[in-house]
C-alpha cells in the first residue's frame, strides 16, 4: 500500500527540520536519521529492520525515542 503523497510530505519536512535530511536520504546511504550510523547493525530483530524501512531509524534509536515517550526509563 503506498502513502498518501500528502502525508509523505509533511513526514519528509518534518524529518528535514528534525534530522537534517528525509528517511528515504538516510536509508540511501544506510544510515540512521537520528545517531547517523550504519542502522541495520543496530537493527537486532525483524520488527527492527521494517521499522527502519518505514521510518528510517535503527533499533536502537528507536526504542530509545519509545522509552522516553512511554516513560520506561530504567
Amino acid at each position: 500500500m503506498d502513502k498518501n503523497p500528502n502525508i509523505q510530505a509533511v513526514q519528509d519536512k518534518l524529518a528535514k527540520e528534525i534530522y537534517g535530511q528525509t528517511s528515504a536520504e538516510a536509508q540511501s546511504v544506510g544510515l540512521c536519521l537520528q545517531c547517523k550510523e550504519p542502522a541495520l547493525p543496530k537493527c537486532y530483530s525483524e520488527a527492527g529492520r521494517k521499522e527502519y524501512r518505514i521510518s528510517g531509524l535503527c533499533e536502537v534509536c528507536f526504542d530509545k525515542i519509545f522509552e522516553e515517550v512511554s516513560g520506561d526509563e530504567t
